[in-house]
């Protein structure tokens, strides 16, 4: 009876038949094939009137797309018709049955039965649809999708296909500037941009892709585009952050002294797998992304194009100043020449213009090495005009002599002795800031160009230099920071040779390996009169070894060797201040002369050997990871407060916004910001707080607690008795002004 019911129920209840046929399904083939005509009769009836409901339909799809696997051959063309159906009604139909029909269509593509060339287009289409939920459905499932895709190998046949279909998106958007069409490309220019933080889709026609978006129209489009450039490098940092991984050995010392369950077991076992997970991805290889700005095909037409629309002022402000950050940062990284840029940035260098900062920031970005002179000069002196007078704040003075120094760092011929040292003369100011500021300007001189200061300004060092002739002027189109080979390589080298001298050998320690050494004496020439001796030690250990320094050695008049010291770093610095000073003899000055000769050839002699190295050495990758640890070490003494020079503290020709601000004193706050800061330490305090006002308490006062107490234990009571012996008056009293309560409690 049970069997009989059972099939009786069958072509109505889809679920229970579901089940029978992933588990038998060649015993269960007549059934589906009557619910299969069944559907086929119910979509062409829904052909007829699209924009109905029909769960019916929804049922027999979801259950369709359950078991098609099941039989191939019979639906071969279930996917194709419900792919047509959405293409030619997906406006029209109703959300319910959209929503069914795309959730088949993922189960089949997840399933393989759909291949993802035929079903990516079309869900891309369907984000026209005015559906908010089911835009999110297709947009995780598209990311998703193409990042499996292109888990193990990338693929490009996928990848150009949607590429291209994005770029056409896009174009649509742009001719037609329909809302449904601004929507679709909105949509995907998001994909793009999730898909290249995720590192799957970071070659150059994706970043291309998206460069085109920052010039539509439609204004949600190109700021999600400019952001995209702006901010990439800041996405990337944040996905590079490693998650909180549990603590193994405190949940195995919790487990050990508590109850065993299976609930803990699952715990352990989960953490050690997360645990393994994250072990088994440090072991990969490491990858290296370029950042997007460098991946444009034509940046110098990206700029043109861009800045035309800064001057059309077309967008709100806040548009505009991040299109013009973009444009900076672009022509700093690339060093492009958009002379037109710098008048433009000269009509918002007022302080009181919103958001001026970010102007003297892109004024900075702006400015590298082969921009001509004649056309910062401008910016230089409306910066200097409306910030840096007695007649702003102190801390607008700072802004403005900060921003000069930003300028001047990237083009130090932008600035001339005049104003240089007018702006010199705040190193005094009363403000900390004004002070700081005009100081850091200084120290930058004194390295790049000190004979534009006053001599006073100079420094001894700068002043030194300059005497001997060892600065080195910036001409235009060099960068005052260019390095010479490739960063740490010479350190490589030194380990190399290093490990050249002990790496193979093996040392016996009773062995006289000084009798070479002691036998020998490097004697000096006729000119020279002092000798370099490197002497060894058999007593002393190799730690001793790398901490002796060389001796010094001078051959007398009677030919006898003179033990001396070499001059050091710290000594040859003070004779130079002493020299400075005429408080040395003749015969200390011939010495310090042939120091600082000798500290020039050193120099000299590294450069040489660093351009060399550079030009005729071909790395490994060994080698690279060998540079890959020196800047990590590099990167390990910044973080310890070590100091930065200018080089480290830019990324991708980026300055920030705080080093034009510079140190400011804290603000006194206000009465509003006083209250806000009082309401928001109390947030998640509120039963530490004051009871007054509540209504809800703790417990009932002792009045309502006698309310609820048993007769005959208050009948003996002086209160209850005095309302027994009550007169008739005070019975009425009393009555009237009960009244008058609830009449005042009702209003």
């Amino acid at each position: 009876m049970g069997k009989r019911n059972r099939a009786a129920l069958l072509p109505t209840h889809l679920p229970q038949l579901q089940n029978l046929i992933k588990r038998d399904s060649k015993s269960y083939e007549a059934e589906f094939l009557q619910q299969w005509r069944h559907f086929e009769s119910t979509l062409s009836i829904f052909c007829l009137k699209p924009d109905e409901e029909s769960k019916e339909l929804c049922e027999l799809v979801t259950f369709m797309s359950q078991v098609a696997y099941c039989y191939p051959e019979i639906t071969k063309n279930f996917s194709q018709s419900i792919i047509d159906l959405l293409k030619e009604h997906c406006m029209v139909l109703h959300p319910d049955v959209r929503k069914s029909l795309v959730q088949a269509l993922i189960l089949l593509r997840n399933k393989g039965h759909i291949d993802n060339t035929r079903l990516l287009p079309l869900f891309f289409t369907l984000f026209k649809c005015k559906d908010k939920n089911l835009r999110e459905l297709l947009y995780n499932h598209i990311v998703n999708d193409i990042k499996n895709s292109n888990a193990k190998v990338k693929n490009n046949k996928l990848n150009k296909i949607l590429q291209s279909f994005m770029f056409t998106m896009l174009e649509s958007a742009t001719v037609g500037n329909s809302e449904e069409n601004a929507i679709a490309a909105k949509k995907s220019i998001d994909v793009c941009v999730d898909l290249y933080h995720k590192n799957v889709w970071n070659d150059s026609k994706t970043v291309n892709v998206i460069a085109e978006a920052c010039f539509s129209p439609i204004t949600k489009i190109s700021v999600t585009a400019v952001k995209f450039f702006l901010n990439s490098n800041e996405a990337q940092d944040e996905e590079e952050d490693e998650e909180d991984l549990p603590d193994l050995k405190k949940m195995q010392m919790a487990n050990l002294h508590s109850k065993k369950t299976k609930s803990k077991d699952r715990k352990l076992e989960a953490a050690k797998k997360k645990i393994k997970r994250k072990a088994k991805g440090k072991d990969k290889a490491e990858s290296f992304n370029f950042s997007a700005l460098h991946l444009l095909n034509d940046p110098q037409g990206f700029v043109e194009k861009l800045y035309s629309k800064l001057t059309s002022k077309e967008d709100r402000w806040e548009v505009r100043l991040m299109k013009m950050s973009l444009v900076s940062r672009v022509i700093g990284i690339h060093q492009l020449i958009i002379l037109g840029f710098y008048p433009l940035l000269v009509k918002y260098l007022q302080p009181t213009q919103r958001d001026v900062t970010m102007v003297l920031v892109c004024a900075a970005q702006a400015s590298h090495s082969l921009v001509p002179p004649d056309a910062l000069e401008p910016v230089l002196k409306a910066i200097a005009n409306n910030f840096v007078t007695d007649r702003v704040a102190n801390e607008v003075m700072a802004v403005g002599i900060n921003g000069i120094r930003e300028i001047c760092a990237r083009q130090p011929l932008a600035i001339d002795a005049t104003l240089l040292q007018d702006l010199a003369q705040y190193k005094q100011h009363r403000d900390k800031g004004v002070l700081m500021a005009a100081r850091s300007l200084i120290a930058l001189f004194r390295e790049i160009n000190p004979e534009m200061l006053a001599r006073k300004d100079r420094g001894k060092t700068a002043s030194i230099k300059l005497k001997d002739g060892s600065i080195r002027t910036v001409q235009f189109g060099e960068n005052f920071n260019n390095a010479n080979g490739l960063d740490g390589l010479e350190l490589l080298d030194q380990a190399e040779h290093a490990e050249e001298d002990w790496g193979d050998w093996e040392v016996d320690d009773s062995s006289d390996d000084s009798d070479d050494d002691d036998g020998w004496i490097n004697v000096a020439s006729d000119d020279e009169d002092y000798v370099n001796v490197n002497l060894g030690d058999d007593e002393k250990d190799s730690d001793n070894d790398e901490k002796s320094k060389k001796l010094q050695y001078k051959v007398g008049s009677d030919g006898e060797i003179i033990k001396t010291r070499r001059i050091g770093k710290r000594k040859l610095k003070k004779m130079m201040e002493a020299d400075e000073q005429n408080e040395i003899t003749e015969e200390q000055r011939e010495k310090l002369l042939e120091a600082v000769k000798a500290r020039r050839a050193e120099e000299q002699a590294k450069r040489e050997a660093a351009i060399k190295l550079a030009t005729t050495r071909i790395l490994t990758p060994a080698d690279f990871a060998r540079l890959n640890e020196l800047r990590t070490n590099k990167e390990i003494e910044i973080a310890q407060g070590k100091k930065r020079t200018a080089d480290d503290t830019q990324r991708d020709g980026e300055v920030d916004e705080m080093t034009i601000l510079g140190p400011r004193k804290k603000a006194k706050q206000d009465y509003e910001q006083r209250m806000a800061s009082i309401q928001e330490g109390r947030e998640g305090r509120e039963k530490f707080g004051s009871n007054k006002g509540k209504k809800e308490r703790g417990s009932t006062t002792n009045r309502e607690k006698a309310r609820n107490k048993n007769f005959m234990m208050i009948a003996h009571k002086q209160s209850v008795l005095f309302k027994s012996k009550r007169s008739l008056f005070d019975k009425q009293k009393l009555l009237r002004a009960a009244i008058q309560k609830q009449k005042r409690l009702k209003h």
